[in-house]
């Protein structure tokens, strides 16, 4: 399986055959067309992840930079919360990654109270603690798409969905999670520790 992320496998390689009869065909001409396929093949790159065994740990959801660490109110759950707002990298891999186990509580494709597009999900760990993950669209150009459904299960760290391009994430913690990055760092998705629970 190539190491793409998956919602876009087989349009990418139905394009590259395409691209190879037009080589055979059209000839040389068509050589810039390859420099922009391998460009986009690199925007959609999918690289296996190493999730660290931390129990309780909260897993950072994509690649990018902690802009803000506040406390305000998760406009899905209607509670206090820790937010960690998140800047997407605009080179590194753009998928979407669980900060928890757990279950998926619910999926909203909207932002809370708003009309512009977003996505935003919710997660409950067998231990009871509540996480949700709000992907901020403000751009025809941005994306975002999760293959989640509510009652699946998805594991710490586990891939889930993509986000590009340059988007802002919002995650909500429970307000006594323990810090394990500061403002102004950088992060990685499936692999940085962002809090961890208290119990």
């Amino acid at each position: 399986m190539l190491p793409l992320a998956r919602e876009f496998q087989s349009f990418f390689i139905f394009g590259t055959l395409i691209l190879i009869g037009m080589q055979i065909f059209v000839g040389p001409a068509v050589s810039g067309l390859w420099i922009i396929w391998c460009a986009f093949a690199f925007f959609i790159r999918d690289f296996r992840r190493q999730v660290p065994p931390v129990p309780l740990a909260n897993i950072s959801p994509i690649d990018g930079v902690i802009r803000l660490i506040s406390s305000r109110q998760d406009p899905f759950l209607q509670r206090p919360a820790r937010c960690y707002t998140i800047l997407q990298s605009g080179w590194g891999e753009f998928n979407l990654h669980s900060p928890v186990e757990g279950k998926v509580e619910q999926l909203w494709l909207r932002a809370a109270g708003a009309d512009k597009k977003a996505l935003a999900f919710w997660l409950r760990t067998d231990e009871g603690d509540d996480v949700t993950v709000h992907v901020e669209l403000n751009s025809f150009l941005q994306h975002a798409s999760a293959g989640l459904h509510p009652g699946e299960r998805v594991a710490q760290g586990q891939r889930c969905g993509f986000v590009a391009w340059g988007c802002k994430v919002y995650v909500y913690f429970p307000q006594n999670v323990q810090n394990g990055c500061r403002e102004g760092e950088s992060v990685i998705a499936g692999k940085s520790i962002l809090t961890r629970f208290v119990h």
